[in-house]
């Protein structure tokens, strides 16, 4: 039996990761900003930082959002993908520094990877899905996280629809298709922080 993800992380420790992503990103832009390291845990994890930014209307809309399944400890995966995931989001402009003060930042650190027995093995709200499938000699891969589809509303189906979508596969989605997936699960240990929340611990 996979130990309960939140085991790993204190709350102490989330708040931190995020903290810490604010000061690499405020760090960018003001050369004289200090850059505490906390203490996180100890160990490798595959991560996702996510930067999201508040409309007009005070709602949060997307601004970045870039990570790795490959395993890296934490204080360098956090510093390196706090920065690419403000900057190198190809699906957004890079950052600018007038933004900082609207933004919240998720940190989400990914752990207990299973292989599901078919497309479906999986639960919606608990599991992120990454899929692998193969049409006419190419294969195609992507990954949502776990709240993408509770977030979206969606089915199971829906949601792996979209995934292929996701994946660049642009063909005809059938039964049969759906049938040739393999499907990893995984679950993540996520915490938010806004920019007014940093400002409250650092200033």
């Amino acid at each position: 039996r996979l130990p309960p993800p939140m085991s790993i992380f204190s709350e102490e420790h989330l708040s931190a990761a995020c903290a810490y992503c604010f000061d690499v990103l405020v760090g960018h832009f003001e050369l004289e900003h200090k850059v505490p390291e906390p203490e996180l845990p100890d160990g490798k994890f595959p991560l996702f930082v996510t930067w999201k930014i508040a409309d007009t209307r005070q709602e949060w809309r997307l601004r970045g959002c870039i990570g790795t399944f490959g395993e890296k400890p934490l204080l360098q995966g956090l510093r390196e993908y706090a920065k690419i995931s403000a900057l190198n989001d190809s699906r957004f402009k890079p950052m600018q520094k007038k933004e900082i003060p609207k933004l919240a930042v998720n940190t989400s650190f990914l752990t207990n990877f299973e292989d599901g027995k078919d497309c479906y093995d999986w639960a919606i709200g608990t599991h992120g899905i990454t899929i692998n499938f193969q049409h006419l000699m190419r294969s195609y891969s992507a990954t949502y996280l776990p709240e993408v589809c509770p977030e979206q509303g969606w089915t199971k189906e829906e949601c792996l629809n979209s995934l292929m979508r996701k994946s660049g596969y642009r063909g005809k989605i059938n039964p049969e298709l759906r049938k040739s997936v393999k499907l990893t699960r995984y679950q993540s240990v996520k915490a938010k922080m806004t920019y007014k929340e940093y400002a409250e611990l650092r200033f």
